[in-house]
């Protein structure tokens, strides 16, 4: 998404922007629609411009536990410095972003696609209270109670403990 400089000098106010997450190189993250709704403010800021606003999309998710398809909407907030004063720009100021006097444009897109990144969850239930799929048979029993046995797991531990005693005696 690129935001030109005439943008930046109009004060946008509230603008919404609809982008194409084609562009973004999401990979495995995919949205309703293909589409990421931006809203930007511009306000002017000592050396440069403050980019303020929200970001958010109605994203497909697959539970972790049941394996069932599921959309959660997502959002974001969107707060930048743009500038060419290089005092500002050092390691510290992540949301400082240069832009000189002679771009035209600035191309938002990498920082979009950060902001996905670290909203993503890292683990996706369609439900808190969802109950996964049988290790036996892999009913989804979030729908439905199967049949089968408790299956009684082996401790990965026990030939250790076997160990243990043995040297005991």
């Amino acid at each position: 998404m690129k935001l030109f400089r005439s943008d930046l000098e109009k004060h946008i106010s509230n603008q919404l922007f609809e982008i194409s997450t084609v562009s973004l190189n999401l990979d495995d993250i995919r949205l309703v629609d293909d589409i990421l709704s931006c809203t930007l403010s511009v306000e002017h800021a000592p050396n440069g411009y403050r980019v303020h606003g929200s970001l958010g999309g109605t994203f497909i998710e697959k539970c972790d536990r049941c394996l069932t398809r599921f959309d959660v909407m997502l959002e974001s907030s969107i707060n930048l410095i743009l500038t060419d004063n290089s005092a500002l720009l050092n390691g510290e100021n992540t949301n400082v972003i240069h832009l000189s006097d002679s771009e035209e444009f600035i191309d938002l897109s990498p920082i979009i696609h950060d902001l996905i990144l670290i909203e993503e969850p890292i683990k996706r239930l369609c439900n808190e209270t969802c109950k996964g799929l049988c290790p036996n048979c892999g009913k989804n029993q979030n729908e439905s109670q199967c049949n089968c046995a408790p299956r009684e797991v082996e401790s990965l531990w026990g030939h250790l403990k076997d160990l243990k005693h043995k040297n005991l005696e």
